[in-house]
């Protein structure tokens, strides 16, 4: 009977102890906010009116060429506010030129130039570090991205400066996928040549591009529905991504399908547009949103020349829940396309909202 006693007081003692190291490997505080900032003047007003509610500012202001050559300039007055508030400066280089990056790839002077240039950069403007944004890599790429990206991880690191990079899901399309032909085609020039784990290992976090969920070549649809950024927070995280290195991509632009007859004949397209804009639509055509409960999100349609115009909205409505979506799974944070863009609502959100993250 004692031992018995014994062994319960021991187990009992070793799930006390459990509860208090999970407790003590917990951490809570308010999301670790990344927006991206373009070079306009809605951009910048909105960073300087809600400073206070972000981390890291990400301005989309540099290129880099096939000879590593990386141009741009972060506005200094976005240098100093982002100083006297303590937010961390971390600009993006983009490149969507997909020989150039071949090049570029492929060149071991062209990946020490750009290396070379980050530092620079870094060093004379006190960045936080970099973000890459190479979209449209060729598969047959894959691994001169992940060996560069490697590359560049190393020399940021070594001198005190952090990594990240922007990736989409890169799993391959089912068979039974709507377009097949289309998301092959996306796999094989736009997803595919992420090897998402050895990027995030090598990286101080990703930000995952859950946006554009639908595009000019797709029927029209959200910017995001919660059910498919579900859908890939749960693969990189079964991927064996730790949480505390997943950054959640957030639209906070609204899309607007409409006719046009710019591709031969009548046909729909899609523009991105603001939360200000997508307004101005609702009140120019006298149009009334409908919550689409299975997507989370606001939308609503109307007819011109007998062709449907849609509009699906992202609002502070639609924001919560995805931003939920990272405190549920205790990611890092969320990264959000882009400041000046949004419903001013979601701002209130951020001050109201928090994130336990598990820390390994």
């Amino acid at each position: 009977m004692r031992t018995n006693k014994l062994r319960l007081l021991t187990c009992g003692l070793i799930i006390l102890f459990s509860i208090n190291a999970d407790k003590a490997n917990a951490q809570s505080y308010k999301s670790e906010n990344l927006f991206y900032l373009l070079g306009s003047m809605d951009s910048y007003q909105s960073f300087v009116k809600h400073a206070d509610e972000i981390s890291i500012i990400c301005p989309d202001v540099y290129q880099i060429d096939s000879a590593g050559v990386i141009t741009g300039e972060v506005d200094r007055r976005i240098l100093e506010l982002a100083e006297k508030k303590g937010i961390k400066v971390m600009p993006l280089f983009a490149s969507f030129d997909q020989r150039g990056i071949h090049n570029l790839l492929t060149s071991e002077a062209a990946r020490k130039e750009a290396i070379r240039l980050m530092l620079f950069y870094a060093r004379q403007f006190h960045f936080y570090g970099w973000q890459f944004d190479i979209e449209g890599i060729y598969f047959a790429d894959k691994d001169a991205y992940t060996s560069f990206f490697k590359q560049t991880a190393d020399s940021l690191h070594k001198y005190g400066f952090a990594i990240s990079s922007a990736v989409v899901k890169s799993e391959q399309p089912a068979p039974e996928s709507s377009n097949p032909a289309y998301q092959r085609f996306l796999y094989e020039n736009w997803r595919g040549a992420f090897e998402i784990p050895a990027i995030a290992a090598a990286s101080d976090f990703i930000s995952i591009m859950t946006y554009d969920q639908h595009t000019a070549f797709t029927p029209p649809g959200p910017v995001a529905g919660l059910p498919w950024m579900k859908r890939i927070v749960a693969y990189l995280l079964d991927s064996g991504i730790p949480a505390n290195k997943i950054s959640l991509g957030i639209p906070n632009y609204s899309d607007f399908w409409y006719p046009t007859d710019a591709f031969g004949g009548p046909r729909t397209t899609r523009d991105e547009i603001s939360y200000a804009s997508a307004k101005d639509l609702l009140d120019r055509y006298q149009a009334s949103t409908q919550w689409m409960a299975d997507q989370n999100v606001s939308y609503t349609h109307w007819e011109t020349g007998g062709i449907f115009n849609w509009l699906f909205i992202e609002d502070a409505r639609s924001f919560l829940p995805k931003f939920k979506l990272a405190a549920d799974n205790h990611l890092r944070g969320i990264s959000v396309w882009v400041i000046g863009s949004e419903d001013p609502e979601i701002w209130n959100v951020l001050k109201k909202e928090a994130i336990t993250v598990r820390v390994k």
